[in-house]
């Protein structure tokens, strides 16, 4: 049988663990995926969660340099990221939502309001070269949707 000065050891433990697991699954599902190593040549699969802000996400979950979003109808209006002096690094996370910068993250031009019923593109780049060097953006993944 357990002492009475045990038992709130174990309640706390449990506790803290029920706490720490909601704030993971939480933060997890709201937040950017973790950056794995790729090679220069990697090709991602990107997917797109729509909604009023859709959530751009690749896989595998390697760094990118920019993130372009624009309509398919050759308008207008759309979202660049870019990374700036950080490009050789490829910082950008999988899991950004449009208009909202990731770390790192430079919009030049701000978001522009997606139209709903009006068909987007979506390219995520890799800056390929050396860091503080010569090197170039090269199209590593792309999506279609519609908000």
């Amino acid at each position: 049988m357990l002492s009475a000065p045990t038992m709130p050891r174990y309640a706390t433990a449990a506790l803290v663990t029920v706490l720490v697991s909601a704030w993971l699954a939480c933060s997890n599902s709201l937040g950017f995926d973790p950056i794995v190593a790729c090679s220069d040549a990697q090709t991602v699969t990107v997917s797109v969660e729509t909604g009023t802000t859709p959530r751009f996400t690749w896989q595998p979950t390697c760094g990118m340099s920019s993130l372009q979003v624009f309509p398919d109808t050759g308008s207008s209006g759309g979202w660049v990221v870019y990374s700036g002096a950080h490009a050789a690094e490829n910082p950008l996370p999988s899991g950004i939502r449009y208009g909202r910068l990731p770390p790192d993250g430079i919009a030049p031009g701000g978001a522009h309001p997606l139209v709903h019923g009006v068909s987007y593109h979506v390219v995520v780049y890799r800056w390929i070269g050396a860091p503080g060097g010569p090197g170039s953006l090269f199209e590593r993944g792309a999506a279609d949707f519609s908000p």
